[in-house]
This record gives structure tokens, sequence and C-alpha cells, in this order.
């Protein structure tokens, strides 16, 4: 499928953000720390940016609400 110029802009920011999140907290243990801390809205929000299935179960594995 080809993306529209909007969706490849908005792919893009998507992508900005996990990369921010990454250069921010380097390690497992500095993500993992921070993640505990995120409030659920946080983390979904990380989820819907990424778009790695793996990066996606880690995140999730820090919900506190799991419903």
């Amino acid at each position: 499928m080809k993306l529209t110029s909007f969706q490849e802009l908005m792919d893009k920011e998507r992508w900005g953000i996990i990369k921010k999140f990454q250069n921010e907290y380097k390690t497992k243990e500095e993500k993992e720390k921070v993640l505990k801390e995120m409030t659920d809205k946080d983390i979904n929000f990380l989820i819907y940016c990424s778009d790695n299935i793996d990066a996606c179960i880690f995140y999730s594995s820090f919900l506190k609400n799991k419903n």
C-alpha cells in the first residue's frame, strides 16, 4: 500500500516520538524505570506511536490497568 503525503507526514511524527523516547532513555533499565512511573495514558501513547510489535508488547507490560 502506498501512503499518501499526509500519512507519510504522520508516520514520521509518530516515529519521532519513539526516537525521542529512545534517545532520552538509552538502556533497558532506564526505560523500565520511567515506564513504571508513567500513566497508562502515556504508555498507550507510546504504543500508538510504535510500529514495532515487540516494543508494543514491552510497553504494554507496564500498563497498570490491563483492561
